[in-house]
């Protein structure tokens, strides 16, 4: 079983990977997917910084929930 906090680093980093690693691969799965998807397309619609910035925002609600997830 992984730390919470480690979960939670993790996951601000690569959104949705911190939830995998403590048994939410559904949840972790979907939200890993859809952050690449939305920073995809907002790279190449937009100028690089906002996709980076909803990059970090969607790591610090990623972190988040994986910090909030019960121990099993």
């Amino acid at each position: 079983m992984v730390s919470k906090v480690l979960a939670a680093v993790i996951s601000f980093f690569l959104p949705g990977v911190g939830q995998i690693i403590q048994n939410e691969s559904l949840n972790g799965l979907l939200i890993f997917i859809l952050t690449i998807m939305i920073f995809g397309i907002l790279y190449y619609l937009s100028a690089s910084w906002i996709a980076e910035l909803v990059w970090f925002i969607i790591g610090l609600v990623s972190a988040y929930d994986a910090y909030q997830l019960p121990a099993r």
